[in-house]
């Protein structure tokens, strides 16, 4: 939710500093503390496959061998589901959960910490002025991704919306994420990353590139963003936009400003990582499993752009002769499928 609110960026930040103060306020009180950590599939609801790495990069004393997490939607069948995979699961846990008692943790700079600070309101800024501030981008979002489809379908557990009326803000964080990882934009994901590690001083990018080189928190907060960077698709997300957004030129000319921000933060990415591939240190594991999983998931997303087309170019059930409801429900089943086959296909994305 944190993220929805605010940007990737912004969020991380948050939570690293507000961790900080509690361990300081649980220290002061003598209170043995212990966080409890939500973990969704996807890295916006908190995911993250180098799960090893990731407890390992905590903040400094906000583990001290306690660590409780709840797995969340599809990876409770994906992490546990079968008993050799769930023991393999434990152990990664119990392994990291152990070792980082014994890692020299790095505390960041005051320095870095101003740096942080500024990428924080840059991209936070960033990030809302699109979400919330630029009115072309509710019709744009509702338009261009199944997210009104997804609130209709009965695919989970909760309401797609606290507040059935509202905008982006009532959207809880999981139909939000899910919406952008259908169409291989994953924008929930990255925006506002762009605007908040480019910069027009040198020296902002030295020493954004020194805070990727020796502080492993910041380092797995932007190799974790990378790596879904990878796992965008422009030709995808354009099919979606030529198929089913209105052929205005506000809202066509949104899509291409939204595609020109993904160019800005892949870049910066690269700028900051100094590396040659946005997929970082996971390029060899995605480059196998993209070649053997896109050829499959490619043409799903063409089929559901075309199903999504269709669907809503039928009328309200009420006004559909008794063969076209027919036809109406099993377009209806077809995406529940599609769904389901892209979120398997994006894995930690979907």
């Amino acid at each position: 939710d944190s993220a929805k609110d605010a940007g990737r960026l912004a969020a991380c930040w948050a939570q690293y500093t507000s961790q900080e103060k509690m361990v300081k306020v649980a220290a002061k009180h003598g209170v043995e503390l212990t966080f409890f950590h939500g973990k969704g599939g996807t890295v916006g609801r908190g995911g993250n496959p180098a799960l090893y790495r990731a407890i390992l990069s905590h903040p400094p004393n906000t583990i001290n061998g306690r660590f409780r997490v709840t797995e969340q939607g599809e990876m409770i069948t994906q992490n546990f589901g079968n008993p050799a995979i769930a023991e393999r699961t434990l152990d990664i846990y119990t392994a990291a959960v152990l070792r980082e008692a014994f890692v020299e943790h790095i505390e960041p700079k005051e320095e870095w910490r101003e740096q942080m600070q500024r990428v924080s309101d840059v991209s936070c800024a960033g990030y809302r002025q699109l979400v919330r501030e630029e009115p072309r981008f509710v019709p744009y979002f509702r338009q261009a991704t199944p997210e009104l489809e997804l609130g209709s379908l009965n695919i989970g557990s909760r309401p797609a919306k606290r507040n059935p009326k509202g905008g982006i803000e009532s959207l809880r964080a999981i139909p939000w994420t899910f919406a952008w990882t259908q169409t291989r934009l994953h924008l929930s994901a990255w925006l506002g990353v762009g605007d908040g590690l480019s910069s027009d001083d040198e020296k902002d990018v030295k020493e954004l590139q020194t805070m990727y080189a020796d502080w492993p928190w910041f380092r797995e907060t932007i190799d974790l963003i990378a790596m879904i960077l990878s796992k965008t698709d422009f030709s995808i997300t354009k099919n979606y936009d030529d198929k089913l957004v209105d052929k205005t030129p506000e809202l066509i000319g949104l899509g291409d400003e939204v595609r020109a921000k993904l160019v800005k933060t892949r870049q910066a990415i690269l700028d900051v990582s100094q590396s040659k591939s946005v997929a970082g240190p996971h390029v060899q594991l995605l480059r196998a499993s993209t070649k053997i999983r896109n050829p499959y998931v490619d043409p799903i997303n063409v089929v559901q752009a075309e199903i999504l087309k269709e669907l809503r170019g039928m009328g309200e059930d009420e006004t559909l002769s008794a063969e076209e409801l027919e036809v109406k429900n099993l377009r209806r089943d077809a995406m529940i499928v599609s769904i389901n086959a892209i979120a398997q296909g994006m894995r930690n994305s979907g």
